[in-house]
């Protein structure tokens, strides 16, 4: 009775350190995603959170092609559709014209917080915490900042000769150049603001 006790603990223990190193490689894809306009984006990314789809969105026949912009409008259309929401998720491989609209479920006991006049609400930091989608091993960070300890191997850009207009085609442009200038990385992450021509290349720690 005593070695069948022996044995289990064994192998709970055994099994516990075997599973340390995947723990920590399930947490470098964790972010804090941006907001805008009191609506929280998760762009190659989604919550950590639990949520409830509320519907999907698309662009307009006419829309724009830079990514800040083209976010904007996307905000836009989820709202015409008139219903309160938190965040969207924008689905990758879509040039960020198509997005499931979200909202989290509510606390009964959480006390409603107030922004200033004519501003939104501060939102709630859980809610915005986010994992990365990855493409072929390699995570992408966009409208969102790792969280897991990193190191900065250097920043990019794309070559003004780089004919590119949609954002699918800037990432994969990112990927290769981030590829051939470092060999090693884990992770890419776009600066904000720069239209998806300029990022930081990571390695996670």
């Amino acid at each position: 009775m005593k070695t069948k006790t022996v044995m289990t603990r064994f192998s709970l223990a055994l099994c516990t350190l075997m599973a340390l190193p995947l723990a920590g490689i399930s947490q470098q894809n964790t972010g804090t995603a941006n907001d805008r306009d009191g609506v929280i984006l998760f762009v190659e990314s989604k919550p950590e959170m639990q949520y409830r789809h509320m519907g999907t969105v698309e662009c307009a026949t006419v829309s724009p092609d830079k990514i800040d912009p083209l976010i904007d409008h996307m905000i836009k259309q989820a709202r015409k559709k008139g219903e309160e929401f938190d965040g969207l998720i924008f689905r990758a491989g879509h040039n960020v014209c198509k997005a499931d609209i979200i909202q989290y479920y509510k606390d009964p006991k959480a006390r409603k917080s107030r922004g200033r006049r004519g501003e939104p609400a501060p939102i709630d930091p859980a809610k915005k915490k986010s994992l990365a989608n990855d493409r072929d091993g390699k995570y992408i960070f966009i409208e969102n900042s790792p969280t897991a300890e990193n190191q900065l191997l250097g920043k990019i850009e794309t070559s003004p000769r780089f004919k590119g207009r949609k954002p699918e085609e800037f990432i994969v442009e990112m990927l290769r150049i981030a590829s051939e200038t470092y060999g090693e990385f884990d992770a890419v992450v776009f600066i904000d603001g720069e239209d998806l021509k300029k990022a930081n290349v990571i390695k996670f720690k």
